[in-house]
């Protein structure tokens, strides 16, 4: 009996250790309650998103793939990886034809994001108006006019995003200092 108890102890204490490393390093997927809010309306650019926010512990969020489609992006799945990827190649309309983003680098053309980045002011002094089509920037005389697409030397043009021309974050950074 004392044998059996014995082996039935140690049978136990290697079925512990053998499970335990393989529950520590389990991943824990949750199941939460969360608030859906058709009430939360967002915009892109001045486009209403076609999609329901949820909200919960504060936070509120959106369906990814809608979210990424919005601003130009798509979604790339790999396994369980998930990857946003937002340069897109040939997505510029130029009135039947096309252009890479390495024609638009070249022109240099950079997001408003980009362009405050870049010449170190915040993106709260850029005014879009999109009834008008104009850009402005606080503290500063400078108002641009956005194509609808793509033109040759434009100020500024709408794929998706805003683009502006690079000399125009120049100018902007100077009168600003």
């Amino acid at each position: 009996m004392k044998q059996t108890s014995k082996y039935a102890i140690v049978f136990l204490a290697g079925a512990i250790f053998a499970t335990a490393g393989s529950a520590y390093g389990a991943e824990a997927i949750k199941t939460i309650s969360a608030k859906l809010r058709p009430d939360i309306k967002v915009s892109v650019n001045g486009k209403q998103l076609d999609a329901s926010a949820i909200s919960y512990n504060n936070t509120t969020y959106l369906p990814l793939r809608k979210a990424a489609e919005a601003v130009g992006g798509k979604i790339e799945l790999s396994g369980k990886d998930i990857n946003i990827v937002t340069e897109t190649k040939n997505n510029i309309n130029t009135h039947g034809n096309t252009t890479s983003n390495n024609e638009i680098t070249n022109k240099n053309y950079l997001t408003l994001v980009e362009g405050a980045q870049k010449y170190g002011f915040t993106k709260n002094i850029i005014n879009y108006n999109p009834t008008e089509k104009t850009v402005a920037f606080d503290g500063t005389d400078i108002i641009i006019h956005i194509k609808e697409n793509y033109e040759d030397g434009c100020d500024a043009f709408v794929d998706t995003i805003t683009y502006v021309r690079e000399d125009i974050f120049l100018a902007v950074s100077q009168q600003l200092n």
